[in-house]
């Protein structure tokens, strides 16, 4: 079996008893960081292991379609993961599980994104953002969901998995679901509304299975995937967001 390794930072030296570990199990590995990882690297690999925290399992699954991820945290004593629930410690009998095809994975949906008729290659584990392009502006952009349309107004939207539920969605009033719920939601973060009581057709919204929102940027804006990857929207611009059909594996 090929493995690609996804390590946090390019020091080698810090990883060496991890590709020692690596190398004993039997696997064959290349290795890529977590800020340059490039789509292309995923070619003829057989799954992909993340050496890092949250942030870096998040990285690595971007470009995942079909291949597994098994996320590793590399401090658990310092790093409380999410995604990250395996220790570095439990990485070598669990790559010996792996190499006799005696796992097992879960599927964590993901939202893809369209804009402008273009899809979007990175699939959000988490959550998608979108705002003002400086945060300390207004927002200003216009929903269409279903047969209604609305423009709205407020420091940004953010649409959710049932993975990233627990998190930025959770704290800005959302209500946590399940990873494997095959829908998103999306909530309006700090809705402003002038001197009227804010009554939104669009706020807490939920997205099933074969149904899209679109956005429209009314000022020049951003869109982040998990926080991690941006997107720059011009006014006008046309993203349309939904749940996608490839839900990633995640080796448990």
């Amino acid at each position: 079996m090929r493995a690609l390794v996804v390590c946090k930072n390019e020091n080698e030296k810090e990883y060496s008893d991890i590709h020692n570990l690596v190398k004993g199990s039997g696997l064959e590995a290349v290795y890529a960081w977590k800020n340059s990882l490039t789509k292309g690297e995923l070619n003829d690999i057989d799954f992909v292991i993340s050496i890092g925290g949250d942030g870096t399992a998040l990285s690595a699954s971007h470009f995942l379609e079909d291949k597994p991820l098994l996320a590793v945290n590399f401090s658990p004593g310092t790093s409380v993961g999410a995604l990250t629930t395996l220790g570095i410690n439990e990485l070598g009998d669990k790559l010996k599980e792996i190499c006799s095809g005696n796992f097992k994975t879960e599927n964590l949906e993901r939202i893809e994104i369209v804009v402008n008729g273009k899809l979007i290659e990175h699939l959000a584990l988490n959550d998608v953002f979108i705002a003002s392009e400086k945060a300390y502006h207004i927002s200003k952009y216009k929903i269409r969901f279903g047969n209604e349309e609305e423009i709205q107004r407020s420091s940004g939207l953010i649409f959710s998995t049932g993975t990233g539920s627990t998190a930025w969605f959770q704290s800005s009033g959302g209500s946590p679901f399940s990873p494997q719920f095959k829908f998103i939601k999306m909530v309006t973060r700090e809705p402003y509304c002038g001197k009227e009581k804010c009554s939104l057709k669009f706020n807490n919204v939920q997205i099933n299975e074969n149904e899209e929102i679109e956005i429209i940027p009314l000022v020049k804006s951003v869109l982040a995937v998990d926080s991690i990857r941006e997107h720059l929207l011009n006014e006008g611009d046309v993203v349309k967001i939904k749940i996608s059909g490839k839900p990633l594996k995640r080796i448990i």
